[in-house]
């Protein structure tokens, strides 16, 4: 692999972008057909395995949208439709998820083939455990993803060729057996996975023992909020997160983080990269979240997206976390200086408008300087986890096991980043709310609002303030704890009914 990386990286890119629909296909069984004979042929296999993470580009807009807008912070200018359903919390089991739930079973699929095929080749034994626990995190990430999206899913752990074998119409297992695959897996994985500087930088993007161990630590996390409030699993978390205290750091810079000139820095745990301007591979959200007429917008920006005034309010005017996240105001391509304008105000300026002229300021965090002529150009990557992210969940999992000042040196750590003074409060329940509205403001639209709200019990309060779902007049409803299984799947595969609770 070493250098070729990153060249089939971009292939694997060219062929998962564009804009058909991903909800009407059933998911398909068929991977990648490879003759495995050396670890070229397995690496190349590993590849397939990570393209539905890369796939997830053809839906940026609705990745975001079903794990970032299902909260008080994100409205959408487009109310008809997906769009504005998912962002008001209101789901359909026709809606793009069904796409998600395609390109995970796809890559759990490829990632078994590899697993069951490795054997064959005769690499030395520790090799051939390190190209095996790669393929497990793979699947153990998209497991993770499906059980916090859809509940009790199928398990798979063969591979399969043809969907026209009945035996892989498999029902549902409970939320708790896929769960135990994930850790299993994870465990499997951390101390035989290389470090991100083992793998150097032609290898980035690519699963290590730290993204491992990161990832176990928000599985228990999961595991210790709800729906399962599975007792013991704060402490552990705590524990598990701990091993990679130090062995990441943040970035002085909150804004720094995302640049697109200092990616894979040291707060990146696990990202999707993204390579501008090769066939037009690249990221999609700044096209849909743009400002008009930014240097960065391509023609002009779709602006189809936005963070509220509210939230813009609530931070304080001194945490670099604002700025970094929400462009207030900015120079556009024209030399013009232009400020946000609030509903109500003379003072000229951008506003977010379309129907029902909903008021929103642009994200501020996906924002490459050089889209070339298409809207694909972009060439951010998609940050999945961050340093930040572990030690707000070691303060989470440290206040919630009972030792609250234990979990203040985490939280005051993201504070002074963003140029904040300490917390020095140890009451649980307020420490708790604190703890809260930190991972708001310091991962503002990285994927983590959903199963946060999950986790906490919180969807029915965020609902209430949802700037969406008020204009909407969507109210919450417990079905909406998790997505509908899709309707193309469930054509496919009767066995998945019945749906979730409510659909």
């Amino acid at each position: 692999m070493k250098k070729l990386y990153k060249p089939i990286l971009a292939l694997i890119l060219l062929f998962a972008y564009g804009c058909e629909s991903l909800d009407e296909t059933p998911f398909s069984f068929i991977g990648v057909s490879n003759i495995y004979s050396n670890e070229e042929d397995i690496d190349k296999a590993l590849l397939g395995a990570y393209e539905p993470i890369f796939q997830d580009g053809v839906n940026d807009l609705w990745l975001f949208l079903s794990l970032s807008g299902p909260s008080e912070n994100v409205t959408v200018r487009l109310k008809a439709g997906a769009q504005g359903r998912m962002a008001s919390v209101n789901f359909r089991d026709s809606d793009p998820q069904g796409g998600m739930w395609n390109n995970y079973y796809r890559g759990i699929n490829r990632a078994n083939t590899v697993i069951e095929n490795i054997p064959s080749v005769g690499l030395d034994a520790s090799l051939e455990e390190e190209k095996i626990a790669e393929a497990r995190f793979l699947r153990a990430y998209y497991y993770f993803n499906l059980g916090h999206m859809f509940g009790a899913v199928p398990l798979h752990l063969t591979s399969t060729s043809s969907f026209d074998d009945e035996s892989v119409k498999k029902p549902r297992v409970s939320l708790e057996e896929i769960y135990k695959v994930v850790e299993e897996d994870l465990l499997y994985a951390e101390n035989r996975l290389k470090t991100q500087d083992e793998w150097g930088s032609t290898n980035e993007g690519r699963a290590t023992s730290g993204a491992a161990k990161a990832f176990l630590g928000k599985l228990y996390l999961t595991m210790a909020g709800k729906p399962l409030q599975t007792a013991g699993m704060y402490a552990k978390a705590a524990t598990k997160l701990a091993e990679i205290y130090g062995d990441y750091s943040l970035v002085d810079d909150y804004a720094n983080i995302f640049d697109i000139n200092n990616e894979f820095n040291s707060e990146i745990i696990f990202a999707r990269p993204n390579i501008p301007n090769v066939n037009g591979s690249g990221t999609v959200l700044t096209f849909f979240a743009g400002a008009p007429d930014t240097p960065f917008a391509f023609n002009g920006g779709q602006y189809q997206f936005a963070l509220s005034e509210a939230f813009y309010d609530s931070f304080d005017p001194d945490d670099e976390r604002r700025d970094g996240s929400m462009l207030y105001s900015y120079t556009n391509r024209n030399g013009v200086d232009v400020t946000y304008n609030r509903t109500g105000t003379s003072t000229p300026g951008l506003q977010f408008g379309g129907p029902r002229k909903p008021n929103g300021i642009p994200f501020n965090k996906l924002k490459d300087g050089d889209v070339g002529t298409s809207p694909f150009n972009h060439g951010n990557d998609i940050i999945f986890m961050r340093y930040a992210d572990v030690l707000l969940m070691l303060a989470e999992a440290n206040n919630e096991a009972g030792n609250s000042p234990a979990a203040l040196p985490f939280l005051n750590e993201v504070r002074n980043r963003a140029d904040l003074g300490n917390i020095t409060e140890t009451d649980q329940a307020l420490l708790r709310a604190i703890i809260k509205q930190e991972r708001k403001w310091e991962l503002a639209g990285e994927y983590t609002e959903y199963y946060d709200l999950q986790r906490w019990g919180d969807l029915e309060a965020s609902m209430a303030i949802n700037p969406d779902a008020i204009q909407l007049n969507v109210t919450y409803d417990p079905k909406l704890e998790l997505f509908p299984i899709p309707l193309s799947q469930i054509e496919a595969n009767p066995n998945l009914l019945p749906n979730n609770p409510g659909y």
